[in-house]
């Protein structure tokens, strides 16, 4: 059997909700907030960590996560971009990561399942993957796992550039290198952008 990987959860939670218009990290949704549902199932799953990078309203994302097992960043720069926050998130992040899984904080239907099973698709020896990626019907979505070993390339983004360009790159240059998870549902790859957005999400849960 492969050893576990070590893997760092980052929780990007800094950005401002410019189409919204206000706080969608902060919105109510199922007895707590969008943020929290995130963080939860990344706190539950193999992980070795979670780290909360903030930025926008740091001290309510803050208040909305008061009590849970993640350690928190600040990023200053916020407003320049995520690029900036997925930095913050790597100098926070425990040394002797195998790779860093990067989640978005606006997607509260992530399956803590779905995070276990990109964990253990990375697992040394298994090909030594470069990242993993889950998808639906051939559409990628997040959170997405990226080796230490491209910790410069991640360090060299700019801007409001994600790691898309790199898991781009990777799949044209070296497919084999991208482990593809399969997710059960497209819901989980659902976030957050308008108030339409928030408004058929909330339909996902009974209880809210």
């Amino acid at each position: 059997m492969s050893p576990s990987p070590k893997i760092s959860a980052i929780l990007l939670a800094a950005g401002t909700s410019v189409r919204l218009g206000r706080n969608k990290l902060l919105l109510p949704l199922s007895g707590g907030s969008v943020v929290q549902r995130v963080a939860l199932a990344l706190i539950d799953s193999r992980a070795a960590e979670v780290i909360v990078v903030t930025g926008h309203q740091a001290a309510e994302v803050r208040t909305a996560l008061e009590g849970l097992s993640v350690r928190f960043t600040h990023n200053p720069d916020f407003e320049t971009g995520q690029a900036s926050s997925l930095k913050a998130g790597l100098k926070a992040a425990a040394e002797g990561a195998d790779g860093y899984l990067f989640a978005l904080g606006d997607q509260p239907l992530i399956q803590t399942d779905l995070v276990d099973r990109l964990i253990a698709s990375f697992a040394p020896g298994e090909g030594e993957p470069l990242a993993a990626a889950p998808f639906f019907k051939g559409r990628r979505g997040n959170p997405v796992v990226i080796s230490s070993r491209l910790r410069e390339r991640l360090e060299s983004l700019s801007g409001d550039e994600g790691a898309k360009g790199i898991l781009k790159s990777i799949m044209d240059e070296s497919p084999a290198r991208l482990a593809a998870v399969e997710a059960e549902s497209e819901d989980n790859f659902r976030d957050i952008d308008t108030q339409d957005d928030f408004d058929r999400l909330k339909n996902s849960f009974t209880d809210t």
